[in-house]
This record gives structure tokens, sequence and C-alpha cells, in this order.
């Protein structure tokens, strides 16, 4: 056998080295735009119309914010602290972003990831939508099917996506309603009892922040998520400014809960209690 014929039955060929590298991997494998990031994307700028569309359009013939405010509670956020959505939106754009650039390397056509992140864009205009028709006990109900939904997805994208940008935006949503959830039922229970006893109203304000504050703390030490607590830290300081004007007794207990939120999540204790035993 002459030696150039030898030399090429017996090396790789030039296309098997293509697709023996990451590269050829992801182009034997398909593109970017797959059936379900392109899916995935369609639904993501149907939800952000929708909710444009319901809010704007005062679908219902009210806003959001006259249902949330329409009696006061006192475990509600003030107004300003829901700009925050401007930044979920941004971020879970670009959560989008890091989880097509990892499509070529997906077998799957749709993913429990992308099915969770389908159902709660589903559920988030589906909510809104019986928000704005008042139906709170409905609303309620869907809320917390998007919490579970956003929960199964945090517990997915935790397992299966590394980076920042696949991991923080979903923090963020997910701790954002987390936090809507609580207010939405806080909602509920204070229409049912027609504004309920200012007593119990603060004290259920008060061991709700010092709750919310904990699961926090535990997502910090339990994940090394940081967004939770920040999120929380976010809107709690703003249910006591919405508080403030009711009762200054509980918005100051809320901002001190705050305060201790936040030393014991990110403060250094440990390494502090190490350098004072070393001293």
């Amino acid at each position: 056998m002459p030696n150039h014929a030898y030399r090429a039955a017996s090396a790789p060929s030039v296309v098997q080295r293509a697709r023996n590298t990451r590269t050829g991997r992801k182009l034997e494998r398909g593109g970017y735009l797959t059936v379900e990031t392109v899916t995935m994307w369609i639904v993501y700028a149907l939800t952000l119309i929708g909710n444009a569309v319901i809010e704007g359009g005062r679908v219902g013939g009210t806003t959001s914010a006259d249902i949330a405010y329409g009696v006061f509670t006192w475990f509600t956020p003030a107004g300003y602290v829901f700009a925050i959505w401007s930044l979920i939106y941004v971020a879970m754009v670009v959560w989008l972003v890091a989880y097509t650039r990892t499509a070529p390397v997906r077998a799957d056509r749709f993913t429990m990831t992308s099915i969770l992140f389908i159902a709660s864009c589903a559920l988030n205009v589906l909510w809104l939508a019986l928000w704005h028709f008042e139906l709170v006990a409905v609303s309620f109900i869907v809320i917390l099917a998007e919490w579970l939904v956003l929960a199964a997805l945090y517990l997915n994208v935790r397992r299966t996506m590394k980076t920042a940008s696949g991991r923080v935006p979903v923090s963020i949503y997910t701790a954002w309603v987390t936090v809507a959830t609580l207010a939405n039922m806080a909602i509920l229970v204070t229409r049912a009892l027609d504004g309920g006893i200012p007593f119990f109203n603060g004290l259920f304000t008060i061991l709700l922040t010092a709750g919310v504050l904990a699961f926090g703390y535990v997502m910090r030490k339990a994940y090394d998520d940081m967004a939770f607590q920040l999120v929380f830290l976010w809107a709690l300081i703003g249910v006591g400014v919405n508080v403030s004007g009711a009762s200054a007794f509980t918005a100051a207990v809320v901002f001190l809960l705050c305060v201790v939120g936040a030393i014991l999540t990110f403060a250094p204790i440990g390494s502090m209690r190490k350098l004072v035993r070393q001293n």
C-alpha cells in the first residue's frame, strides 16, 4: 500500500476531527435557534405584551396598584418597590440568552427547564388578568402555583446552569414572587376581615417579615445565593415604608429586623469570630 494511502486510511479524517471538537459537536447537533428556544422567546415576548396590554390598557377598568392599595394592607410594599419588575424583565432576557447559548448541546427538544419557564409565563399573565378583575382569591391560587413552578425552575437551574447569568435572574424572579405571594395572601385576608385589627395586623406583619428574612438567610447558607436576601430586603424595607403611616412601632421593628437579617446574612461573622479568638 502506498504511504500516502496508508496515512489516509489510518489517520482521522478532517471531518472526523472536526466532529470531535466542541464546536463540531455543536454544529452537528444544531444551532441556537431550535424549536425549544424559539418557543421560549415567543412566549416571553407574548408575556411582556400581555402585561403591557392588561396594565397599560386598564383591563377591568383598573390597575394593579388600584387593587393592591384599595384596602390598606399592612404587609404590602410601598409603590416604588414594584419598579423591581423592570429589573426582572431585563434579567430574564439575560437568562434567556444564557439558556439559548446552550441549545446546541441539548439533545431534547423541550427540557424540564423550558417547560417550567413557559408555565411560569402563562401563570404570570393569568394572575395579572385575574387580579385586574379583582378575583383576589383565585389570583392567590394562581400566584401560589406560579411560585411553586418558579421554585421548581430555581432548583432545576441550580443543577443544570452554573453561570451567574444562568442563575441570578431566576433567583431574583423567584424571590420577588415569594414576597408577592405573601402580599397577595395578606390582601386577601385583610379584605376578608374588613381591614382587620391593628394589633394583629402589626403582629402578622412582623412575623411575616421575620419569616421571609429567615428564608433568605437559609437560601444564602444552603445555596450561597445572595440575590434572594437582597430582593427580600428591598421588598421588606418597602413594607416598612408602607406601614409607617399606620404604625411607627411596626415600621421600626420591620426596619430593625431588616438590619439584623442583613448582618446575619452578609457579614463575615465566622471570620470575625476566628479573628477575635486569635487575638
